[in-house]
């Protein structure tokens, strides 16, 4: 029931994540055209623009997923126990979206301005969060379990938007005339 469960909520927030990946592939190609352009300004610019949408898009799936829930759980399952299972965790499923969006946002980015390297390092230490909070909250079942997920959301994009001013100055520096070692 739990896994049947799962896969309804899992749809929901598949269903927003389209629109955010989508996003993030605009902010992949503004990102790219703006370092290969040098353009210091027009990428931050990009980032900023891509971020808001991201960010809007987010906050429309958690309204979606919190106004207009339970009828798309009702509308994807009939089975009344996979229903009242749902609706059960529906809010966690609702906030991810939101608590997501910086973290689809920045892998455009990030794939954008060839910062591969970072990306992954600091996807590493994402799912090491992950990992722990999910071996902390296994005794909250499923709750618990969603939970993780939104910490390993909401860490890759924190780990991501803290690395971001390092690496922005890194790209543009040499445009700037200054000389940073790479970080």
């Amino acid at each position: 029931m739990t896994l049947a469960a799962n896969a309804v909520l899992m749809n929901l927030f598949m269903l927003v994540t389209y629109f955010l990946d989508g996003f993030a592939t605009a902010a992949e190609q503004m990102a790219g055209q703006s370092v290969g352009a040098r353009d210091e300004a027009g990428f931050r610019r990009s980032v900023r623009l891509a971020g808001l949408w991201c960010v809007g898009f987010g906050v429309a799936g958690l309204a979606l997923a919190l106004f207009g829930g339970e009828a798309l759980i009702a509308f994807i399952s009939t089975n009344a126990e996979v229903r009242a299972t749902a609706a059960h965790d529906l809010a966690f499923a609702a906030l991810a979206p939101l608590v997501g969006a910086p973290a689809f946002l920045f892998d455009g980015v990030y794939i954008g301005a060839t910062w591969t390297r970072d990306m992954r390092n600091l996807m590493l230490a994402a799912l090491a969060l992950y990992l722990a909070a999910f071996v902390a909250l296994r005794g909250f079942g499923n709750t618990g379990l969603w939970a993780a997920l939104l910490i390993f959301l909401a860490a890759r994009g924190v780990l991501q938007a803290m690395r971001y001013p390092a690496l922005t100055r890194r790209t543009f520096a040499a445009r700037r005339g200054d000389a940073q070692p790479a970080a």
